[in-house]
């Protein structure tokens, strides 16, 4: 399955590596929470969602490492990262709207790590 986010070298160092996709993640976080229900297009967003946090996690977490170890900003985006990578690697559960409340944790998760990069990056 092809998703909009491009694939690329991760970690900062990378020469050849294509900016974060931000907007496009944005705009897939914002389809799953503007959900009131369950719709087919959920799991598709939903792998999506899942390929968004793999992308934005080491990059956040290599900004976070070039601070210093009480940066408010980094506290806060560590806790985000590890919450987002927690969310990640939990099962979906079960019951019928087990998938859809998953992938809204999965979209709070991208949103804010979003943030995180930006603020991150912008120093």
């Amino acid at each position: 399955m092809k998703h909009d986010t491009a694939h690329r070298a991760l970690g900062p160092q990378a020469a050849d590596r294509e900016p974060m996709d931000l907007a496009t993640m944005r705009e897939s976080a914002r389809r799953v929470m503007g959900m009131s229900e369950m719709q087919p297009q959920l799991n598709e967003l939903a792998d999506r969602l899942r390929d968004h946090v793999q992308l934005l996690v080491p990059e956040i977490r290599a900004l976070i490492a070039g601070l210093p170890a009480d940066d408010g900003s980094a506290g806060v985006a560590r806790i985000g990262v590890d919450e987002a990578w927690r969310r990640l690697h939990t099962s979906r559960g079960f019951g019928p709207d087990a998938a859809y409340q998953h992938a809204q944790r999965l979209a709070r998760s991208v949103a804010a790590l979003c943030d995180h990069y930006e603020n991150l990056a912008a120093r």
